[in-house]
């Protein structure tokens, strides 16, 4: 027997795993916050060298104030139940072995018994809060994580069936524990990594990037939630996104996000703050594009007294409002190029000077900017300084618009509904209209979603029927706004219909042959 977890001298008053063999106890294990894997390999917390185990045999855990086990050594129904440890009772573990778990605390207190094995009872599993996205782009899944453990490989009993050359038949494990989850490397061929480092076992919580051969799995929070300010998402894409933010969020370096407008920039860069090592400090937002030239100066760099007409007090720019915090330059593509050449400075040197001052500050800002714009375009146009496009550009995450990822429009309008229930009261979607907004393109992104939505629930009862949302969009949106639909939301539509253009131009609500042009000229 070889014992890898924590062993500890006998005596000590805590609740523990007591190991017996032939009814003698030779070890005790402390129950801390993560489970305990037994079995006969070398990589388990507890080597038992007994013909009666499996290679990897049993995990032994703490939840819900008690000791569970779950049988690893089966398939996936096996694993899939946990069963109750009892307290104070044998269990027998392989043919000369037995576990018992005991409270040293009170088991002065706890009369002497005979001990008796006792069978383990089985518990179903509720499902948590945590996703795994696996895969990038439109090819990514989601698969729901639960309080169990989660196997993946290339083989198909795995909860997580990877079919990757590169990835070993049981590759890995997830486990549940109290910062989040462990990952145990099942002996794999090409190993696993966290973050790009190479682990055997290691915590991964919320924004985790693992790697396994070829593939990756990000960590996520079901429906964004955990980023800061609210973040509603259910599609792949942006499950990818917020992957990013999680990421991204604990480094130093300028981070560029680039969207159409509406699609939730500034909502970015507060995750950004919040999610960060400043978080507790300023998060200071200005829009670059929405202020005269004259003030544009002043606005970011400050000025003193005196320094122009109507300077009547001097005034902080928003480099030194955003001291030790976090600055985020919206839409910077309409900086003017002077203004960008003094931009590139206070980055360069960490130094600002005031408009109308001789002697510079020291700033210290982690800088978030935003554009709808192609700034890389721009370059080669000269409309944007090529210096600068790479300081503000060292990360780059990129917000996909709302035509991109219909699957979000369900969850962003049942959203906006509960924020406008507090003034207008409870509203609910009839099902043609929910269809109506998630075939309709949305050129303005979440911002139009919202907009039409309050247009809605304004002039309709509790139910908002598809006529409702109609004549929204024509207020909001123009006439015939509500015939503008999304390629994605075509191509759904005539696959739900199984290639029946008939059907799928019917359910649209538009003309067969409108469906069949839309389709030839997005192919």
């Amino acid at each position: 027997m070889r014992n890898r977890s924590r062993a500890r001298p006998m005596g000590a008053g805590m609740e523990t795993l007591e190991l017996y063999q032939r009814g003698e106890v030779v070890a005790r294990y402390d129950l801390g916050g993560r489970a305990i894997e037994i079995g006969r390999a070398l990589g388990c917390d507890i080597v038992v060298n007994d013909p009666g185990l499996a290679e990897r045999h049993w995990l032994v855990m703490q939840k819900r104030g008690t000791v569970v086990v779950f049988d690893v050594s089966g398939g996936k129904r096996e694993r899939s139940l946990e069963h109750h440890l009892p307290l104070n009772q044998l269990v027998p573990l392989g043919r000369h072995y037995a576990l018992k778990r005991v409270n040293l605390a009170v088991q002065a207190s706890v009369p002497k018994a005979e001990p008796r094995t006792e069978s383990l009872s089985t518990l179903r599993l509720p499902l948590s809060r945590l996703v795994i996205l696996q895969g990038r782009g439109s090819d990514a899944r989601r698969i729901s994580i639960g309080e169990g453990p989660i196997h993946v490989g290339r083989a198909l009993d795995n909860e997580i069936t990877v079919p990757d050359p590169a990835v070993s038949e049981h590759h890995l494990r997830l486990e549940p524990c109290e910062a989040g989850l462990v990952l145990r490397d099942l002996g794999s061929r090409n190993g696993s990594f966290v973050n790009g480092v190479r682990v055997h076992t290691a915590v991964v919580a919320e924004g985790a990037l693992i790697r396994v051969g070829r593939t990756d799995l990000r960590i996520l929070a079901r429906g964004g939630e955990g980023h800061g300010p609210t973040m509603v998402a259910e599609s792949s894409a942006m499950l990818q996104v917020l992957g990013d933010v999680q990421r991204a969020a604990g480094l130093p370096w300028p981070v560029l996000i680039v969207g159409e407008s509406g699609t939730g920039k500034e909502g970015i860069a507060l995750s950004l703050h919040t999610l960060g090592t400043r978080k507790s400090q300023s998060f200071v937002a200005v829009n670059a594009g929405g202020m005269p030239r004259e003030l544009i100066e002043s606005e970011l760099f400050g000025h003193e007294k005196g320094a122009f007409t109507g300077a009547s007090a001097a005034h902080k720019g928003v480099f030194e409002q955003a001291h030790k915090g976090t600055l985020f330059l919206d839409e910077i593509g309409e900086l003017p190029l002077d203004l960008q050449a003094r931009l590139l400075r206070v980055i360069e040197t960490g130094e600002v000077r005031r408009v109308g001052a001789e002697a510079a500050l020291r700033v210290d800002v982690r800088l978030l900017c935003a554009t709808h714009r192609d700034l890389r375009a721009m370059v080669c146009e000269g409309a944007f300084r090529q210096d600068l496009y790479y300081r503000i550009a060292r990360l780059v995450i990129e917000v996909p618009s709302l035509r991109k990822r219909p699957e979000d429009v369900r969850a962003l309008a049942k959203h906006f509904l509960a924020q406008i229930s507090v003034e207008l009261g409870a509203r609910e979607l009839s099902s043609e209209a929910m269809s109506l907004l998630v075939a309709y393109a949305w050129p303005g992104n979440a911002r139009e979603l919202r907009n039409v939505l309050c247009a809605a629930a304004a002039a309709a009862g509790a139910r908002i029927e598809i006529s409702d949302v109609e004549r929204a969009l024509a207020r909001v949106s123009g006439p015939g706004a509500s015939r503008q639909m999304s390629d994605e939301a075509l191509r759904r539509a005539v696959d739900e219909h199984r290639g029946n253009l008939t059907a799928a131009a019917r359910s649209l609500g538009i003309p067969r042959s409108t469906l069949r042009d839309r389709l030839k000229s997005a192919a």
